[in-house]
């Protein structure tokens, strides 16, 4: 039944360029440092971005530089809920099989490519783009009307935008990221929204010998929402390129005259096509058309990170999440340069 496993697919590629955001401005109150951030009270600071960052280092917090670019490499396991589907058949209007039509769990591995350009518009306000591709292997089964399990392979395009507020207190930094993400795929209507935001508690320990090296650890909580609505139209051949004689027909013929009256004339259309398929002859241009209401099984986990700066243009993180219905890892290169232009009057 791959006109409903298309429609999960594109669901699974949404969070494919969530990324760690830079915890941006940093302060140490270690007396080890002291000297360090002294001399930021002192530096001259004659960029543009971020906006008040002469400010900032006046008061001895040690800022990222205003512009980066990071390249971000994201897996992904999780667990998609379908709540409801309704069916159509080349164009006719779509009726719910949400009672007749029962899922198993459905899970999806994805693997996912990002760059993400970002600026520190202030101390405080990071926003960036997100503009990426991938490939998701989606587990589906499906219980009712018949017992089928199959693995599908799919790509998919993502594009968004997003933005991060940081603070420090002490010794520790904060950092609370959202973003929308939207994901496009070949046969879904349209690019199928996602917001994620999370939260993260963090700590930087400075290089003893060079302050501007360091490494970060950090702690949090990861939420996603994916759009309810997906809509789209699979060719039926696509669906079932290969059907079996006989048994397998007739078993759909004989589920399709408990349905009521109007879902049994589209499991019919469906099922002759089905049949023909079953009998060598070509079904033509017959589509089935979709639509899902679906939701992430769990909305929540944990996620654990660490980043190691080498300077401050070239900066290497990672994070983890865990425990709830998904898993993921990321990797992310990030390099960062003051920006192109210098303002003279601050």
């Amino acid at each position: 039944m791959k006109w409903y496993k298309i429609g999960i697919l594109s669901l699974l590629l949404l969070c494919i360029a969530s990324a760690v955001s830079a915890q941006g401005m940093n302060k140490s109150e270690n007396p080890y440092y002291k000297p360090y951030f002294d001399s930021l009270k002192t530096m001259e600071w004659p960029y543009t971005f971020p906006i008040l960052g002469k400010q900032a280092y006046k008061k001895g917090y040690d800022l990222p530089y205003g512009y980066g670019i990071s390249g971000i490499y994201f897996t992904q396991t999780q667990e998609i809920v379908i709540q409801s589907i309704l069916l159509g058949f080349n164009g006719s209007e779509q009726l719910d099989f949400s009672d007749f039509i029962t899922f198993g769990p459905t899970t999806a591995a994805t693997n996912a490519y990002t760059i993400r350009p970002d600026i520190w518009v202030l101390p405080f306000l990071n926003l960036y783009g997100m503009i990426g591709g991938g490939t998701t292997d989606t587990n589906v089964s499906l219980l009712e009307p018949i017992g089928l399990q199959t693995n599908q392979h799919f790509k998919a395009s993502s594009f968004g935008l997003g933005a991060t507020l940081s603070g420090a207190v002490g010794p520790f930094w904060m950092a609370w990221d959202n973003n929308y993400n939207f994901v496009d795929v070949d046969v879904v209507v349209e690019p199928i929204p996602a917001f994620n935001s999370s939260f993260r508690l963090g700590h930087s320990i400075l290089n003893p010998s060079n302050p501007e090296k360091s490494l970060s650890v950090w702690a949090g909580v990861f939420y996603q929402s994916i759009s309810n609505d997906t809509k789209g139209s699979i060719n039926i051949q696509e669906i079932f390129p290969e059907i079996g004689e006989g048994g397998l027909i007739n078993y759909m013929r004989d589920w399709a005259t408990t349905l009521p009256p109007g879902q049994r004339v589209v499991a019919n259309q469906i099922i002759d096509k089905m049949e023909d398929i079953s009998n060598g002859i070509d079904p033509g241009n017959a589509v089935v058309d979709y639509t899902l209401d679906k939701k992430v099984a769990s909305p929540f986990n944990i996620i654990l990170g660490a980043q190691y700066q080498f300077n401050k243009n070239i900066m290497l993180r990672s994070e983890l999440g865990v425990f709830g219905k998904r898993s993921q890892f990321l990797l992310n290169l990030n390099y960062r340069f003051p920006g192109f232009m210098k303002n003279p009057n601050k």
